[in-house]
């Protein structure tokens, strides 16, 4: 009997876990999910998108506050005026992606990857993001920031 109800247990947590969190879309979260990733002006907020990829896609104006975004395959995808607010970002990869409006104010971005990404109209980025991310020569950064590059 304590077998089946661990197991009942770990079943509720892996699909609570699977499914958008409150306020997220899910038919936009099924999208990313899939591999349907042009997702324009998305609610993914709170949303699990975690080792998911929508590299050169357009995804402008989409909101991501609060989700996990780990390891996420970003490259070279559009997020104009994006809103990233309190997004889990670590090992995610935005070599190259438009980040022109966006919003990164809370963002945790260790081992995030901005190589060749323009940073300089990102709003809320601070230098404690920077210093546990990384670039290469390409970056570009606001005044007064500044990165390391990735090894």
């Amino acid at each position: 009997m304590r077998r089946v109800a661990l197991l009942a247990a770990y079943a509720a947590i892996v699909l609570f876990r699977a499914g958008p969190a409150s306020g997220a879309d899910a038919a936009a979260v099924a999208r990313i999910h899939s591999g349907i990733v042009d997702c324009v002006d998305c609610d993914l907020s709170g949303a699990d998108l975690a080792n998911t990829c929508v590299k050169e896609h357009d995804l402008h104006d989409a909101d991501f506050d609060g989700a996990d975004a780990t390891l996420m395959c970003m490259s070279f995808a559009n997020f104009t005026n994006a809103s990233f607010r309190g997004t889990e970002l670590s090992g995610a990869n935005l070599a190259g992606a438009n980040l022109e409006g966006a919003d990164l104010t809370g963002a945790k971005t260790s081992i995030t990857s901005f190589l060749g990404t323009d940073l300089r109209h990102v709003k809320g980025l601070t230098q404690a993001q920077l210093d546990v991310a990384c670039s290469d020569a390409k970056t570009k950064l606001p005044p007064g920031l500044t990165i390391h590059t990735c090894r």
